[in-house]
C-alpha cells in the first residue's frame, strides 16, 4: 500500500492550472497511463488542548511520468507569479466499475477537478480505465438498442441509498436493490451500424465496460442463482438517472445459467 505524504498532495491557492496543454478547470478530457494503488495517510489536528490522529485512505494514480502542472495566481486576470509542482501521484475518483483494475497498471481517461476540502486538493475523475493488456487487442463492440444482444458474467446484487437525498440509508435514504453483471470480458459499447450517420444524444458510446446493471423485463433470477456464471439477453441502455450505477445498463429479456 501507497504510504502519502500529507505535503505531497497539498494545492495553492490558484485558478489557473496546466498539464501538457490541457486545463483542468475546464474539464477538458485527459489521458494518463500508470498504475491504480490503494494508498493511506495520516492526518494530524489540533483542537485545543487535544491532537486528533486519523487514517485517510483513498485510491491514486502512480503515472508513468510525474504530473508536472503549473500553477497561477492571478490578480485583476493578469498573473502575477506562477510555478511548476511535480505530482509523482495524484488522488483520483474511481466509479466501481474498475476496482478489480486496483494495482494494475491502466490507461485513464478522466478530467482533473477541485475537491474543494480545506487542502484545497485536486483529483482525477476517472471515466474510463483501460487494463493495459487490452490495448493489445481490439474489444469486442455490441450495440445500444434496438439491438438484442447476448452477454455472459457472473450475476451480484447491491443495495444503494435512494429517495429522498440517494447519499446514505443511514441518514434515512429508502434502500433500493439493483443486479449487476461482471462480464467475462471487457465490451466496447456503440451507438450506431456502420454506415448510420444519426446522432443519440442519449446512448453514448462507451469503451471498456467491464459491468453492466442490468433490469429484468420478466422473471428474475432466485437470490440463490446468484454469483452464479449467466448469460442475459436483452437491450442496452446508457446511464441516465440516480437510480443507475454502472455506465451501460441492460433491460434483460431471457437469462440462462451457464
Amino acid at each position: 500500500m501507497l504510504k502519502i505524504s500529507f505535503v505531497q498532495l497539498f494545492f495553492f491557492l490558484c485558478v489557473f492550472n496546466e498539464m501538457s496543454g490541457h486545463f483542468w478547470e475546464f474539464e477538458q478530457t485527459v489521458v494518463i497511463d500508470g498504475v491504480l494503488k490503494r494508498a493511506e495517510r495520516t492526518i494530524t489536528k489540533r483542537n485545543k488542548d487535544k491532537i486528533e490522529t486519523k487514517i485517510e485512505r483513498s485510491i491514486v494514480l502512480v503515472p508513468d511520468k510525474s504530473l508536472v502542472l503549473t500553477h497561477s495566481i492571478l490578480l485583476d486576470k493578469q498573473p502575477i507569479t506562477s510555478g511548476e509542482i511535480s505530482y509523482p501521484h495524484i488522488g483520483v475518483y474511481l466509479p466501481e466499475e474498475f476496482l478489480p483494475l486496483i494495482d494494475k497498471h491502466v490507461q485513464c481517461n478522466g478530467t482533473f477537478k477541485k475537491t474543494y476540502n480545506y487542502d484545497n486538493e485536486i483529483e482525477f475523475h476517472i471515466d474510463t480505465a483501460l487494463d493495459s493488456k487490452q490495448l493489445s487487442y481490439q474489444l469486442k463492440t455490441v450495440l445500444y438498442e434496438p439491438e438484442e444482444v447476448e452477454l455472459s458474467g457472473m450475476l451480484y446484487e447491491e443495495i444503494y441509498p435512494g429517495p429522498p437525498e440517494y447519499t446514505s440509508v443511514e441518514m434515512g435514504d429508502r434502500p433500493e436493490k439493483a443486479n449487476f453483471l461482471t462480464l467475462k470480458e471487457p465490451i466496447n459499447v456503440g451507438a450506431k451500424k456502420d454506415g448510420e450517420a444519426e446522432e443519440d444524444y442519449l446512448n453514448l458510446p462507451e469503451k471498456g465496460v467491464r459491468e453492466i446493471q442490468v433490469v429484468f423485463s420478466k422473471i428474475k433470477p432466485l437470490v440463490d442463482q446468484m454469483k452464479k456464471e449467466m448469460t442475459l439477453k436483452g437491450t442496452l441502455y446508457h446511464a441516465h438517472t440516480a437510480h443507475h450505477h454502472r455506465r451501460v445498463l441492460m433491460m434483460v429479456n431471457s437469462w440462462k445459467i451457464d
